[in-house]
């Protein structure tokens, strides 16, 4: 008996040393990325998320980016370096991480990078990036009530819509993302203040994410930003499950009507905007999920999954012709640059050559106002 809790005692200890070995090789080859977001960065004010005025920080994950610079203005808007400071018209852009340039430093953005290609054909159209990360449709819309009075007659606005906004349910108020003592953090709607505050007080102190245990995915995330092992194994186990499971949870989310109920409030926008005499337009920003042929194949289960490769557009388009909303599809300009690579390997949103695409594709098919 002795003996055999020796040998397993042996073997609990040789499996924790492996581990842990495996750990430390891995943080040295591969970090896991890190909450990217730097304290002090957002704020919620007037029923919207915005930048908080005059905020200057740099961002980084560790893993694809770092000492990107975000600056914003004193209305809470990231700015446009390249933007002269008066034009005849203003380009609005709403949206949220894809439109706000997320891991790209200001001058990076494809915001800016469309600025750019704007001076370069003496079009006197001013960008102004109103897009803040990890919001979703509901916050564009209180976002245009919130400043409608600045738009004018012959200005257009371009809502960048994502993948997570045509699948989020509407909703009400800050939601399930909150600032807490400087950062921003997402909870499970029960969790207390009490808790978040701990876990972000333990972040500040040693850098370590303590888990919201709300279910197993948001342990995994937690762990996958903490653990380099976790963060390896992580996405390979996603990929069996993909692989193997039976159901479908995007049908549920189809079903209940969830993409036409955000289109529904893209139409109140429209309505709002032509009323102020200026134009709108829906721009599809796609995950590299769907334009990378490789990640579509394993997320997509070889299509099994979704069918049609470019899905958001296969979901948007109906969409657009039934709300009589103008679409743009930048999907087939992505799959054609998609082993540049216009995406980030692990974080996933558009690189600085992305934004290059995007903004010099953008300023061939976006009209000027005349």
């Amino acid at each position: 008996m002795r003996r055999l809790l020796g040998n397993l005692l042996t073997s609990i200890v040789a499996v924790i040393v492996c581990l842990a070995m495996a750990e430390a090789v891995l943080w040295f080859v591969s970090p896991p990325p890190k909450p990217p977001f730097p304290k002090g960065m957002f704020d919620y004010h007037a029923s919207t998320w915005r930048l908080t005025p005059n905020f200057s920080g740099l961002t980084g994950n560790r893993a694809d980016f770092d000492d990107k610079r975000v600056t914003a203005d004193a209305d809470g808007r990231r700015i446009v370096p390249a933007a002269p400071q008066k034009a005849a018209h203003r380009l609005w852009l709403l949206g949220d991480s894809q439109t706000f340039g997320h891991g790209l430093a200001d001058e990076e953005t494809w915001a800016n990078r469309l600025q750019e290609e704007f001076n370069r054909q003496s079009l006197s159209i001013k960008v102004v990036n109103l897009a803040v990360p990890a919001v979703n449709v509901d916050q564009y819309l209180a976002r245009i009530h919130q400043m409608n009075q600045e738009i004018q007659a012959g200005d257009q606005v371009l809502v960048g819509l994502s993948w997570n906004d045509i699948i989020t349910p509407q909703q009400i108020g800050p939601g399930a993302i909150q600032v807490v003592d400087g950062y921003l953090v997402s909870a499970a709607q029960n969790a207390s203040s009490d808790s978040i505050k701990r876990r972000v007080a333990l972040y500040d102190a040693t850098g370590i994410i303590l888990p919201d245990l709300q279910n197993l995915k948001t342990v995994l995330d937690s762990l996958s930003n903490t653990s380099a092992l976790a963060n390896f194994i992580y996405p390979r186990a996603k990929a069996i499950y993909y692989r193997n499971r039976s159901s479908r949870p995007l049908d549920a989310i189809i079903e209940a009507k969830v993409p036409e109920a955000n289109f529904y409030l893209l139409s109140e926008m429209q309505a709002i905007v032509q009323a102020r005499g200026a134009s709108f337009t829906v721009l599809s920003l796609p995950d590299k999920i769907f334009f990378e042929d490789s990640a579509y194949a394993v997320y997509s289960v070889n299509g099994k999954d979704f069918p049609e490769q470019n899905f958001p557009g296969h979901v948007i388009m109906p969409l657009c012709e039934k709300f009589e909303i103008r679409c743009l599809d930048s999907f087939d300009v992505l799959r054609q640059h998609q082993d540049d690579p216009v995406a980030y390997v692990k974080d996933g949103h558009y690189n600085p050559k992305g934004a290059i695409v995007i903004a010099h594709w953008l300023a061939s098919v976006v009209t000027p106002s005349p």
